[in-house]
């Protein structure tokens, strides 16, 4: 082998040392991080709500995805009544009423207000307890009855199973059934549809989903206390008769660090209470 040569191939392999003592050391391939689901149901009256939390808190927790169940067909009821019976054992629903017979931890939010509700051309701005009681269990036919004008009621109300109906039937009728004659509003949208074009409808929906297409009845203890509104301000500081809890509630309390725990938490606190705050009342 010629000079030449030898020098080529001693070039080559002291170009090939440098190299490799340059290259830094091969790194394992970094797994792609996982997304981690958290189930929720909400009720009707919350299902707003939750979207804003959820928006929210994964804008800045890229790593999270809050889904909905509500709209896959697993419904609150199946949530509470029957929670191991869903194909995700580890989820949490979001709802205004808890029955005490429920065996199931629950976790609070804040708190919302049963506004009533009114047709917009209703002449009757405000109402006791009493005569609320009277128009939802029938003994009051007629606006004429509690000094409106001489219009038949007709009562507006939500099914059964509804958190808001099961919260509003407790505070303002307790063991007294809703009168038979009430129409039947299966959604708080129906609610405000039926109400608003039905002249002598009232009825009654969560305040933060209350629009202009209705009036809302003010409600006041007796005729000698002032009419109170449903506001957060009303709400919170207990002026309000008519309110309702904001509960996430499941089968068993979340663990820390767990994905529910750190967004219950969240919820509870400042950034999350900001948002229920422009619609509810926030946890005291």
């Amino acid at each position: 082998m010629n000079c030449v040569a030898r020098k080529t191939r001693q070039t080559l392999m002291a170009m090939t040392l440098v190299l490799v003592s340059c290259r830094a050391p091969m790194q394992a391939p970094t797994p792609t991080p996982e997304v981690v689901p958290l189930y929720f149901v909400a009720s009707s009256s919350t299902h707003p709500l939750l979207n804003d939390l959820a928006s929210a808190y994964t804008r800045d927790n890229a790593l999270v995805a809050i889904i909905n169940q509500t709209t896959t067909g697993i419904t609150l009821k199946q949530i509470l009544m029957q929670p191991q019976a869903n194909d995700v054992a580890a989820s949490y629903a979001l709802t205004t009423y808890l029955p005490d017979e429920m065996d199931l931890w629950a976790a609070a939010l804040g708190t919302d207000g049963i506004a009533i509700i009114g047709h917009p051309a209703l002449a009757v701005s405000s109402l006791t307890a009493g005569q609320l009681r009277a128009i939802f269990s029938g003994t009051a036919e007629n606006w004429r009855e509690l000094g409106g004008s001489n219009q038949v009621i007709t009562v507006v109300s939500r099914e059964a199973t509804s958190p808001s109906r099961q919260a509003f039937d407790a505070q303002v009728l307790g063991l007294r059934p809703t009168t038979l004659r009430a129409r039947l509003a299966t959604t708080p949208g129906a609610m405000l549809d039926i109400v608003s074009q039905t002249p002598g409808a009232v009825g009654y929906i969560s305040m933060a989903l209350v629009d202009q297409r209705v009036s809302i009845i003010a409600i006041h203890e007796t005729e000698s206390d002032p009419p109170i509104l449903p506001t957060p301000q009303s709400v919170a500081s207990s002026e309000y008769p008519l309110r309702m809890p904001i509960l996430v509630v499941g089968s068993q309390e979340p663990a820390p660090g767990d994905g529910y725990y750190e967004f219950i938490l969240w919820a509870q606190q400042d950034n999350g209470q900001s948002i229920i705050a422009a619609r509810y009342a926030p946890l005291p």
